[in-house]
């Protein structure tokens, strides 16, 4: 599990918790007893002090960093615990005990560092921080000015930028990364003699809702994957650079890097990377070679690297500071080779899923006509090594019929399949065949489903008879269906279809280089997608989530021995096709996994709640309408929501648990029914996203 690690509190409360820390860490670590995290005391103090005077440390500004260290053994010293284990040939459990302390021992430093418990910058609680703008009295700012800046007037002095700026200021409140994930096409990249910048993986990072933000590091270690060779980073690169979204945000040589055995580690300064709320962004691992290197070396089993020990800083406008860390798992396959500047061309066509097509989705259709244009698809392409120009795209669509559905064929539900760019501009529309069962389509994600019907419809008629993907971007595209009638007998509602490129449907794209040579092969063309499920209804519902989640946790004290967490999940209902009715009733769900708890039908809400592991049972929940107007309830206690209307909810769940730890909680299930008190129907599309789930929160 990837974790968020909090630095710094930008609050009066967070001005109170280390004041008046002052210590001189000039002498060698002295290491007594088991040091892990949740421990306390001055040996954390003197643990976080040691590991700031090398490459992996605690923080890179506030609480923890240096002249900042704390008596707390928190997330942020686990990881740079491990980040020195990794360099010191240790286990990376991230706990100390007598080899690590032995290690520790080790280094030494003449440094003093003073921690006077005020803000990074601040020499009172009077004025703005000279470092980040923040205020010195820990009041968070709705504006945080550019470093060096304590308003937008004249210029910074720490990087000479007009105060002015507003490229790196973060505004609004708390920031929130939903998720990191790999970006495809990043594996065995070849990185040519004397190529600069080539990138070598991808970090997409997602957030939630809440303010801007900034990037202000990257910890990265490039480890040799094979113990033989001549391995060091440092005989194959010159330098490696970060870039977000395309500009570069930060950059450091390979000379910087420390070095362990076969594992070159470094953290890397960002600047002026800003990340909006609701957005999805892409953070670029980079790699210069030496313009000369060694020929002897240049063969992929001695110099193959891999990624590891990856964890993202950032700040945002409340003053705090925080790390992401980055599973090893996340970057497993961002494997990259120095080779031959001839043979690292590295042409490659990337296909994969967007981002914005990762839940399954309840789609209105029509009883009395046909429905043009509904989504079913969106697509990446994305060219490395030359500019791509591609003469058709084949794409696999399937249907799975509801109960009661007589049709035999894809085309009795979708007619025409339309491919669209980025500005919404048609490029290409054909008619859906008949099509066949599904088990004669390998690689399609309905292969295994009883019933199922495929067909493929291959895009050829592009402007000038070409679809252009230039080199090193990434086009988005996508594939809508024009739907015929739901008719009762060969359509039913509640038939689902799926579109996508299976791995077949990837090799047989026609695409040429700059050459208009034809590019062929799996080693060229390169990743696959998975149909999201498009369900098809004349009358019901669609949910989405109305704002953020909240959890917070509260402890009473007294008698009381655990504390009690409350979770709020708002989420909105619209109806379309007839009047629909929402429970007010709520039904605690302890069976499935955490991920994906079991929906039942009936008059109830569903939730659950977790602690990573398990589904817990013990909690309650209410469900409240939050919107201005009286909201008409029926007789069954189900909320009434008007045709064509969105209505406003909140599903606040209560938890207290018996034992201590994290714990979250989630919508499973939005029932409803069409008629007042029976026959609901369930509602689990797109459910299963952070939208509809709170973070993570410790309690007792």
């Amino acid at each position: 599990m990837n974790k968020i690690s909090k630095f710094v509190v930008g609050s009066v409360a967070a001005l109170a918790f280390a004041f008046a820390i002052a210590s001189t860490a000039s002498a060698a670590y002295m290491h007594t007893g088991l040091l892990k995290q949740g421990s306390k005391g001055s040996q954390v103090l003197a643990l976080q002090q040691t590991l700031n005077m090398t490459s992996c440390k605690v923080a890179a500004s506030g609480a923890g960093s240096m002249g900042m260290e704390t008596t707390t053994f928190g997330p942020a010293t686990k990881a740079a615990v491990k980040c020195f284990q990794s360099a010191n040939g240790l286990t990376a459990d991230g706990a100390v005990g007598a080899m690590t302390g032995a290690k520790l021992a080790a280094v030494t430093s003449t440094s003093t560092s003073v921690n006077t418990g005020l803000p990074a910058g601040c020499a009172s609680t009077t004025g703005y921080s000279t470092v980040n703008g923040a205020p010195c009295s820990g009041t968070p700012a709705t504006t945080v000015f550019p470093a060096g800046c304590v308003s937008s007037v004249g210029f910074s002095s720490t990087t000479g930028q007009p105060c002015s700026s507003t490229s790196t200021a973060v505004v609004g409140g708390p920031l929130s990364i939903n998720t990191v994930t790999a970006g495809s096409g990043y594996t065995a990249t070849n990185v040519g003699v004397g190529s600069s910048n080539k990138q070598v993986a991808d970090l997409r990072i997602v957030t939630g809702a809440g303010g801007t933000g900034n990037l202000t590091g990257l910890n990265v270690t490039f480890k040799n994957n094979v113990s033989a060779g001549d391995y060091q980073f440092i005989k194959y690169a010159s330098n490696v650079s970060v870039w977000l979204n395309g500009v570069q945000v930060g950059s450091l040589p390979a000379t910087s890097f420390t070095s362990y055995n076969n594992a070159y580690s470094a953290y890397i300064p960002l600047s002026g990377a800003m990340l909006s709320p609701n957005t999805t962004s892409d953070l670029y691992i980079a790699v210069s070679a030496l313009p000369v290197i060694d020929t002897a070396n240049l063969t992929s089993s001695n110099n193959t690297f891999i990624i590891t020990g990856t964890s993202i800083r950032y700040s945002d406008s409340t003053g705090s500071a925080f790390q992401y860390s980055v599973s090893d798992s996340t970057l497993s396959n961002a494997t990259f080779v120095f080779n031959t500047s001839a043979s690292s061309s590295n042409i490659k066509l990337n296909v994969t899923k967007d981002v914005n097509d990762s839940t399954d989705h309840t789609i209105q259709a029509s009883a009395s006509s046909n429905t043009q244009g509904l989504t079913l698809a969106t697509i990446d392409l994305n060219s490395q090594g030359t500019n791509i120009n591609i003469q058709s795209i084949p794409v696999t669509v399937g249907i799975v019929k509801a109960s009661g559905a007589t049709g035999t064929s894809v085309s009795d539900v979708v007619s025409t399949l339309r491919l669209y760019n980025s500005a919404g501009t048609l490029i290409d529309s054909e008619t859906v065949p008949a099509g066949a069962v599904c088990s004669g389509v390998t690689g399609s994600s309905l292969y295994s489903v009883s019933g199922s019907l495929c067909a493929t419809v291959t895009f050829t008629n592009f402007n000038n008879n070409t679809l252009a993907v230039p080199t090193g971007t990434t086009n988005v595209y996508t594939i809508k269906g024009d739907i015929n009638t739901v008719n009762g007998t060969t359509f039913n509602a509640g038939t689902y279809a799926v579109a996508e490129l299976t791995q077949n449907n990837v090799l047989a794209i026609q695409a040429y280089d700059v050459n208009n040579n034809r590019i062929t092969g799996s080693t060229y063309l390169v990743g696959s997608t998975t149909g999201s499920k498009n369900y098809f209804y004349v009358n019901g519902v669609n949910v989405a989530a109305a704002s953020a989640t909240t959890n917070t946790y509260s402890n009473p004290g007294g008698s009381q021995s655990h504390g009690i967490f409350t979770m709020t999940i708002p989420f909105s209902v619209t109806s379309y096709g007839q009047t629909s009715y929402v429970p007010s009733a709520t039904s605690l769900v302890s069976a499935g996994t955490v991920n994906n708890p079991t929906a039942t039908a009936g008059n109830y809400i569903q939730y659950a709640v977790d602690n990573g592991s398990a589904l817990q049972t013990g909690a309650s929940a209410t469900i409240s309408y939050v919107g201005n107007d009286s909201l008409s309830q029926d007789g069954n206690g189900n909320y009434q929501v008007p045709v064509g209307q969105t209505k406003t909810f909140n599903l606040v769940v209560t938890y207290s648990p018996t034992t201590g730890g994290s714990y979250r909680g989630q919508l499973v299930n939005v029932n409803n029914t069409l008629t007042s008190g029976s026959s609901y129907s369930t509602y689990t599309a797109g459910l299963t996203t952070n939208q509809f789930r709170t973070a993570y929160v410790a309690g007792q």
